[in-house]
């Protein structure tokens, strides 16, 4: 059975990466994400899903011992590529975030940008106790969302966005039974089309920790992972982070 997520990162999706202003945020992230997570020279770090490498190699040229894993091989190709422009050490692998085959050795796990609540309620649980069972002794998970209140305060049934050459058009509904955004999308590049599907679970502060303590997590804190800023009402995104005993 087929998942939205087997070929809604492909194509267009690693276009927009490259293109501002995605690529041009990404070193103040991993910047304020080693500040939030207390990353140091030589901390190891799983980014999960990781896409093209965009966050990856920020942190590898930080000094972080990096390990990639994404499902969409185009895409672990493209950043095996980066790292090797860039002469950085880094291992990226495609792999199933929903059966990661990682040791217990890590010091921390991003799952960033809105890359979590894709599956199911068991599954998403699934996905962040898979996390937390890849950390050592006091190693942190972040997840990032978009802020779910902020969202739906100001729903967008239709929005019309341009990343660089590529037009995305977007038509969301909120299914309330089952606290989703379901997203149809059209991607126009060249006089050329495609059309993806997607469905993302979105969770209130207090149902994430809830999530996280199930995954035998200690909640630490809630901010707004692009600033480090605490989260409020207003706020953007909502990172939650947890750490292991």
């Amino acid at each position: 059975m087929t998942h939205w997520t087997d070929d809604f990162f492909t194509g267009y999706w690693s276009v927009m990466q490259k293109a501002a202003p995605m690529s041009g945020v990404a070193a103040e992230e991993a910047r304020v994400l080693r500040k939030i997570l207390r990353l140091r020279k030589g901390s190891k770090v799983a980014d999960v899903p990781c896409g093209d490498g965009r966050i990856s190699l920020e942190l590898a040229r930080a000094g972080c011992r990096v390990v990639g894993v994404d499902a969409c091989e185009p895409s672990v190709r493209r950043a095996r590529r980066e790292f090797r422009k860039a002469g950085l050490p880094g291992a990226l692998h495609l792999g199933d975030m929903r059966d990661l085959q990682l040791p217990r050795e890590f010091n921390a796990v991003i799952n960033w940008w809105g890359s979590f609540g894709y599956f199911d309620e068991d599954t998403n649980r699934r996905v962040l106790k898979g996390f937390a069972d890849i950390l050592l002794p006091g190693g942190r998970v972040l997840v990032d969302q978009v802020n779910r209140e902020r969202i739906l305060r100001q729903f967008m049934k239709k929005g019309v966005f341009k990343y660089g050459e590529v037009k995305v058009t977007t038509r969301n509904r909120w299914d309330a039974k089952r606290q989703r955004i379901n997203g149809s999308w059209l991607f126009e590049r060249g006089g050329r089309r495609a059309r993806r599907r997607s469905s993302i679970r979105l969770y209130t502060p207090s149902q994430m920790e809830a999530l996280m303590e199930s995954a035998g997590l200690t909640l630490e804190r809630i901010c707004d992972g692009t600033t480090g800023l605490p989260f409020t009402r207003g706020s953007q995104r909502m990172s939650t982070v947890g750490r292991r005993l």
